[in-house]
C-alpha cells in the first residue's frame, strides 16, 4: 500500500514539474487526472474527454458510456463482466473499430478491486513510426469506461502515463 502511494504521489510531482496544470475529470461515478486541460464532448449516451500533449508525444483520453441508455440494468451489466464472452466480445470489437492497428497484449487486472481489461495497440502514425496504445475497459455501474493514452512515436513520458493510468 505504502509503495502506490508514493508512486501516486511521485507520479503528481511528475506532472507538475512538467510544467503541466492537471485538470480533474469527475463524471458519473469515476474520476480522472489528466497532465493538462481537457477537452469535454457529450453525444447522447457517450462523454469523451481528451487532450493531446502540446509537444504532441501523447494522447489521453477516457470515453463513458451509459448502457441503461441501452435497456441494460447495473444488475445485468454486472453480470456480464462474470462472462469471458463478454470481455472477448469487447476486445475484438475495440481491435476491429482500429482498423490498421496490431494488437500486441490483452490482460485481465484487479485494479483497486474493479475488474477490467487492458490491452496494448499499435498503430502505424502519421509521421511514419509507430503509435503505442494502452486502453483500460472497465463496467462501473450501467457506465462502460474506457480510458487509454497513446505514446505518439515513443517519445511519450512514461511516468506521466502511469500516473494518468493510475488516476482512477
Amino acid at each position: 500500500m505504502k509503495s502506490i502511494v508514493l508512486s501516486v504521489l511521485f507520479s503528481a510531482v511528475t506532472f507538475f514539474q512538467a510544467g503541466a496544470q492537471a485538470d480533474t475529470v469527475k463524471l458519473e461515478r469515476i474520476q480522472l487526472i489528466f497532465p493538462g486541460k481537457i477537452t469535454m464532448e457529450e453525444q447522447g449516451p457517450t462523454k469523451r474527454c481528451q487532450l493531446r500533449l502540446a509537444d504532441s508525444t501523447a494522447n489521453f483520453q477516457v470515453i463513458q458510456t451509459d448502457l441503461s441508455a441501452m435497456g441494460l440494468d447495473e444488475t445485468t451489466a454486472i453480470a456480464m463482466q462474470a462472462e469471458p464472452e463478454f470481455w472477448e466480445q469487447t476486445r475484438n470489437g475495440l481491435v476491429a473499430q482500429m482498423g490498421d492497428s496490431k494488437l500486441i497484449k490483452d490482460e485481465m487486472l484487479d485494479y483497486k478491486g474493479v475488474k477490467m481489461m487492458q490491452m496494448e495497440m499499435e498503430r502505424p502514425s502519421k509521421e511514419g513510426g509507430v503509435n503505442r496504445l494502452t486502453l483500460r475497459t472497465l463496467i462501473v455501474g450501467t457506465y462502460m469506461i474506457q480510458y487509454g493514452h497513446t505514446n505518439r512515436n515513443d517519445k511519450a513520458d512514461v511516468a506521466v502515463r502511469d500516473a494518468f493510468l493510475s488516476s482512477l
